[in-house]
């Protein structure tokens, strides 16, 4: 690495440089925005496995922000999903992430990719509905929400407290 310009390194490299930067002062808290996106697949894991015995070692607590739903279950304790920039569901990972109950996180999870069951492909009209969404009153989601009704529109939902601990912000949650 010595003698390289920052235009020499690659995306992974770069990526890779930056964390050992976060971790000299050993922080008690790493905020990791998408840390193993630009990492291959062969590295990604050795990263993770990084951040797990920093985490249990020193005790360095992460806000893990990722789009991988694998690596965020494998590395989190607990789970917010959001969508457009709201929380719909907290809680234990594994809780949030076997059992969802919330339809985004439900919808989230059934798009990934898997070996039993074809994938196909459900067109939703959506013509610049996704800025739209951001200004919504109320529920967010309510224009792609199965359950969606009237006060969706109206009312942000509030926290429903689950017996297991975790909050879903739905009306029919």
């Amino acid at each position: 690495m010595r003698g390289k310009y920052p235009n020499q390194f690659s995306g992974g490299e770069l990526q890779r440089v930056s964390i050992a930067r976060a971790l000299i002062p050993h922080p008690q808290i790493i905020i990791a925005d998408e840390p193993v996106s630009m990492i291959d697949a062969s590295l990604r894991m050795n990263i993770i496995n990084l951040f797990l015995s920093l985490k249990q070692d020193y005790k360095t607590s992460f806000l893990y922000i990722t789009h991988d739903l694998a690596t965020a279950y494998y590395i989190s304790d607990y789970i917010a999903v959001m969508y457009r920039g709201t929380i719909v569901e907290y809680g234990k990972a594994r809780d949030v992430l076997t059992d969802p109950q919330h339809p985004y996180t439900q919808l989230l999870l059934d798009s990934i990719p898997s070996v039993k069951r074809k994938w196909e492909r459900k067109r939703l009209a959506m013509a610049d509905i996704e800025s739209k969404e951001y200004r919504f009153g109320g529920c967010k989601f309510r224009n792609r929400c199965p359950l969606a009704q009237e006060i969706c529109s109206q009312q942000r939902p509030p926290a429903v407290h689950k017996e297991d601990g975790r909050d879903v912000y739905c009306h029919f949650g």
